[in-house]
């Protein structure tokens, strides 16, 4: 446990850091706010850490998987998946309708991993204002090809769109990520997520994806990029 000396130290090498990055005089009071959120950030980072641990061991003496104990968040469908209601193996938590779409086939497993390879219908949403609607009436046309997770081979339990399925008209993810802009405001920094077409003209920048071939784009103050009416 550091001394109340070497804190002080620590305090004060983080308030000149503040003070280069931020352009502005940080008070005593500030630095050690911001040390003190660096310091419970660090605990829970040693705490995920030590679990993520606990979780490889198990999992080589268990390689098919097991349930964890405690509620967490589906990494495919990101629903709630609770105590008894969950799965963990090689690629990550699930809950179990999820797991179930996998073990039938429904969809590959990887997909809990690598996030990047597919999109939601939220990611639609966010990267080319498509609607609910819109996007029914694109799988029906095939516009989009849906992988669909069913409740034991029943219903819609929700719907992805893997890139490899849409090669020729969704682009990798990276290319419609949101970017921070950064806005000065009383001395302050403030941060705000701007959508990928405010910062590329979407036609070129998706130039041989077919999706621009079903949007389109308005300029202006509130430029934004949505479907044609075709």
């Amino acid at each position: 446990m550091a001394t109340a000396d070497e804190r002080s130290k620590r305090i004060e090498e983080l308030k000149v850091i503040l003070e280069k990055d931020h352009g502005r005089t940080f008070t005593w009071e500030e630095a050690v706010d911001a040390a003190d959120s660096l310091d419970r950030l660090a605990h829970l980072l040693f705490d995920i850490w030590q679990e993520d641990m606990r979780r490889k061991k198990k999992l080589a003496e268990s390689p098919k998987g097991f349930g964890l104990d405690g509620g967490y968040t589906c990494s495919i469908c990101g629903n709630g998946a609770p105590a008894g209601g969950n799965w963990y193996d090689k690629y990550g938590i699930k809950c179990l309708i999820c797991q179930k779409a996998i073990d039938r086939k429904e969809i590959p497993g990887s997909l809990a991993k690598n996030k990047d390879s597919w999109y939601s219908k939220y990611d639609l949403e966010r990267a080319f204002n498509v609607k609910g609607p819109t996007l029914k009436r694109w799988i029906k046309e095939g516009v989009l090809k849906a992988r669909t997770v069913t409740r034991d081979g029943q219903g819609i339990h929700v719907q992805l769109f893997l890139i490899k399925d849409n090669k020729d008209t969704l682009p990798p993810k990276k290319l419609v990520e949101s970017q921070m802009v950064k806005e000065t405001k009383d001395g302050k920094d403030w941060y705000r997520s701007e959508p990928w077409y405010r910062f590329f003209d979407p036609q070129e920048h998706l130039k041989g994806y077919k999706i621009m071939n079903y949007l389109k784009v308005t300029h202006g103050e509130g430029e934004e990029i949505r479907k044609k009416e075709i």
